[in-house]
């Protein structure tokens, strides 16, 4: 028989006293042979083999939610069986949506089962009080234990299931602690084919590292159907629910949240949210960019202050929802090929509202807010700017344009400084504006 670590799962064909991949002593111990006959496999559906173009998906029908943007996240509602993995930030809000979509599943569709290995029932009671959430059909349990939840399964037989967290379940037939790596690669298994099984989606709540990744074995990740994650910082209310994976839709999707004491709401036109009134005259420093946040184009407002350093200390360079390493070469590209010294000034930049984003598209209009704090003068009134820059200082093409003009003709502008290469692109009202360098982009909106 082989041995395994309780630890992490390594195998190995003999006794180990130190794990060779996570280091820890005397944890290897010999693996069980499986119950059953010989040669018996398990199964989580029972399907027999068949023909592709055999394949019924008449009777796969989705599951709606309640929240349209939600839905719209997961491509169309939730999947029967299917398994999404729910991480984020401890306080970011998580167990406050997932008690709010299971309180709309239950009111319309059918049971939720609500199991918390953190906390009592009575704190799960008091966080669903204060933000309206009391439907006799979600039910609630405080437990850790695999078997005990799936009996509680068995009983409720719920729609949904939501256990929060994996890291504190534990499968009683596998060794180690809870949180650690054997328990929770087999944990999350037995909860996957728990849901495969019954036709019952999921939602596994996984806790994530201070790099942003979900913790754990990656093996987690591969199994379930959909993984997101809720980001926002704690000084904001609002934040952003993202697909990194889903089996069933589009990745990188976004939906934008905004908090408040009665829970999170949904902001379905997050453009007119995150722009200022376009009604008001233009600042220095101010630009206004569509970007793409998986399909949905989204028009945000970019802020620079460019000012001397006095002479004094190395120049500072600040950047709040932008990344600062492709900021750095913007600098660079922007003093080599449009002959615009900034060596000696401190540059803050910020995207408005508390949104994030590394979408290349923006880099225009990083450049062109730079240059507008820098000479003290805005941008024309009602326009926008989109494009990657290239290290030559060439403006390169950016992915579903016609969908970004339109946004912003949605929200009012007249005037849109675009890529070269797309000068097919047009808008109904709006006036396209095609650069091929850097130098034409400045000069389009009197920069120069």
């Amino acid at each position: 028989m082989p041995f395994h670590c309780a630890e992490c799962g390594h195998r190995s064909i003999k006794w180990l006293g130190r794990c060779p991949t996570c280091g820890a002593w005397d944890s290897f111990s010999e693996e069980r042979a499986p119950s059953g006959e010989a040669g018996e496999a398990a199964s989580w559906l029972g399907a027999e083999l068949r023909s592709i173009d055999q394949v019924d998906l008449t009777n796969i029908e989705r599951l709606p939610t309640g929240m349209d943007e939600f839905d719209r996240l997961l491509g169309g509602g939730l999947i029967p069986g299917g398994v999404v993995l729910f991480g984020g930030e401890p306080g970011i809000g998580k167990s406050t949506l997932l008690l709010q979509i299971a309180e709309l599943i239950a009111r319309t569709t059918g049971n939720v089962l609500y199991v918390s290995g953190e906390e009592s029932e009575g704190q799960v009671k008091l966080r669903a009080s204060r933000i309206g959430v009391g439907s006799e059909r979600l039910y609630v349990l405080s437990e850790q234990s695999l078997s005990r939840i799936a009996d509680a399964v068995e009983r409720v037989a719920p729609t949904v299931l939501i256990v929060d967290s994996i890291q504190t379940t534990v499968d009683e037939r596998a060794a180690g602690e809870a949180g650690s790596l054997r328990q929770l690669r087999e944990a999350s298994n037995e909860l996957i084919r728990l849901a495969k099984s019954r036709r019952m989606a999921t939602f596994l709540v996984g806790h994530i590292t201070k790099e942003g990744a979900f913790a754990g074995p990656k093996s987690v990740e591969h199994l379930v159907d959909a993984a997101v994650y809720l980001e926002g910082s704690r000084g904001e209310d609002v934040r952003i629910l993202r697909s990194v994976k889903n089996r069933f839709g589009a990745t990188n999707e976004v939906v934008v949240f905004r908090m408040t004491a009665e829970g999170l709401t949904e902001i379905a036109d997050p453009s007119r949210y995150f722009l200022d009134d376009i009604e008001k005259e233009p600042k220095a420093g101010t630009t206004v960019v569509p970007i793409l946040e998986g399909t949905r184009p989204i028009l945000v407002e970019i802020q620079a202050l460019v000012s001397p350093t006095g002479g004094y200390g190395v120049p500072q360079r600040r950047c709040t929802g932008l990344d600062v390493n492709r900021v750095l070469l913007l600098l660079a590209v922007l003093e080599k090929h449009a002959g615009i010294q900034i060596g000696g000034a401190d540059v803050y930049l910020s995207l408005a509202g508390g949104l994030e984003t590394r979408e290349r598209g923006t880099d225009l209009g990083v450049i062109a807010s730079i240059c507008s704090s820098l000479r003290g003068r805005p941008l024309p009134e009602r326009t926008a700017i989109v494009g990657e820059v290239g290290l030559s200082g060439e403006v390169r093409a950016v992915r579903r344009l016609g969908e970004r003009i339109r946004e912003a003709e949605k929200m009012g502008m007249e005037r849109i400084v675009v890529p070269g290469g797309a000068r097919t692109a047009k808008g109904e009202t709006i006036d396209v504006v095609s650069v091929e360098r850097i130098g034409e982009a400045l000069e389009a909106v009197g920069l120069t």
